[in-house]
This record gives C-alpha cells, sequence and structure tokens, in this order.
C-alpha cells in the first residue's frame, strides 16, 4: 500500500493550454477510495473561484485497517492558486506511512515557474501543471509536476473507450484514458502502476483506477459528490 500516496497526486507539460479547466457548480469533488470491496479512505477536491482567480484545495485520507489495528496510514494535503489558466502557487505536505513528510511549495517568479522538493530548488516553464487528476489538460500533455514530491515525471497517455458512469442518479459518458508514468527517480522504492482516468467531454473527472504496487489489488475511486 506505501506506493498509493505517490499515485494519488502527480502532472506538467511544454504545450501551450487548450482545454477549458472545468469546476463543478456545487465547488466540491469527493472519491470515496476502494480496495477489495473496502472503503479505506476519500479523496476531496474543493474549489473557490473569484472572478479569474481559482483556488484547489486537496485532501487525502487513507486508513487500511485488519480488524481494529490500522495497518496502513496515509495523509496528503494540496492548495493549488491558478491565473487565467496558469499555475500561480502551490503548496503541498504529505505525511507517508512509514512517516516520511514530504513537501512541495512553487510559485511563480517572472518567467519562470520555481518549486523546491526532494531535489531542492528547481525551475520550468510557467505552463506547468501537477498530477491533481482534476485539471483536464493533462490529456494535452506528456510531463507532470509531482505534487508529493516535487519531481517532473514524462508519462504516455492512451485513448481507450467511452464508458458510462451512474453517478448523482444520472449516466455520464465518460472517455477512459490509461497514463503511464515513465521517469523513474531515487526516491522510488517501486514502479509505478498504470493509471486509468474517466473525464466526461467538459473535462469533468468521473473515475480512477489502478492497481496497487504492494499487492496488485485494483484500487478503484468512486466518485461519491
Amino acid at each position: 500500500m506505501k506506493y498509493l500516496l505517490i499515485i494519488i497526486f502527480l502532472l506538467l507539460g511544454n504545450q501551450v493550454f487548450s482545454k477549458e479547466m472545468y469546476v463543478p457548480e456545487s465547488g466540491e469533488i469527493v472519491f470515496e477510495i476502494i480496495r477489495k470491496n473496502k472503503t479505506i479512505g476519500t479523496h476531496t477536491i474543493s474549489f473557490i473561484e473569484n472572478d479569474k482567480d481559482l483556488k484547489v484545495d486537496i485532501e487525502v485520507n487513507i486508513n487500511v485497517k485488519l480488524g481494529f489495528l490500522t495497518i496502513y496510514k496515509y495523509r496528503h494535503n494540496n492548495t493549488e492558486y491558478w491565473q487565467e489558466g496558469e499555475l500561480i502557487k502551490i503548496s503541498t505536505n504529505s505525511l507517508t506511512n512509514s512517516k516520511k513528510k514530504y513537501f512541495v511549495e512553487g510559485q511563480k517568479n517572472n518567467d519562470f515557474f520555481e518549486y523546491e522538493g526532494v531535489d531542492n530548488r528547481k525551475r520550468t516553464g510557467l505552463n506547468v501543471i501537477p498530477i491533481s487528476y482534476w485539471n483536464y489538460e493533462i490529456l494535452d500533455r506528456n510531463v507532470f509536476l509531482d505534487s508529493q514530491k516535487g519531481i517532473l515525471r514524462e508519462f504516455d497517455l492512451k485513448e481507450m473507450e467511452l464508458e458510462n458512469i451512474f453517478f448523482n442518479e444520472k449516466n455520464f459518458n465518460a472517455k477512459k484514458y490509461m497514463m503511464k508514468v515513465k521517469t523513474i527517480h531515487s526516491s522510488d522504492e517501486k514502479p509505478f502502476p498504470n493509471l486509468y482516468l474517466w473525464y466526461t467531454n467538459k473535462g469533468e473527472l468521473m473515475k480512477l483506477e489502478f492497481d496497487s504496487p504492494e499487492d496488485k489489488s485494483i484500487i478503484t475511486y468512486n466518485r461519491i459528490k
């Protein structure tokens, strides 16, 4: 279960922004995280819009229990500030099951985006995008900013079939995509599994799924709000 933590976030690229970011009318997206038919946590994405500014708060809480004993725990908090489709600032902190603490701090600085993580302070282009999954723009990229460790990671994306997802008493047509992370970092203990993402044509994230690197069990994010 250790790699649940990193997979639950990650994204960036070198293209120009082309998709409009989807923000739900309710201002919130919530997933329950399922493993072996049991709920092990939640992933909440909250949006606050103010004219051309957008603040996104992301919170991940995971607890895996065996009877009354907690055998895995993970926490991640991420705050992103966007302006006209451009990331202005990001601040994240994570606490892993092994008590390792990670943080990422990043901010726009003139013609660059500067960020700090496990490899100390780095800089990249202004079109950087973190792997928060909610941002449909990821589909036009091949690099993302790992929002747990502050690493730029390359990935391949494959468009798959159109599926029907039932949510909130409605049926939604959502396109399935497979993401394969290619970049390996010295801090990685295990390889990333293939990730599966479902988006509507409006860019609304409906579902997420991957095979756990720990035991190959399927981890599913089911939309509940």
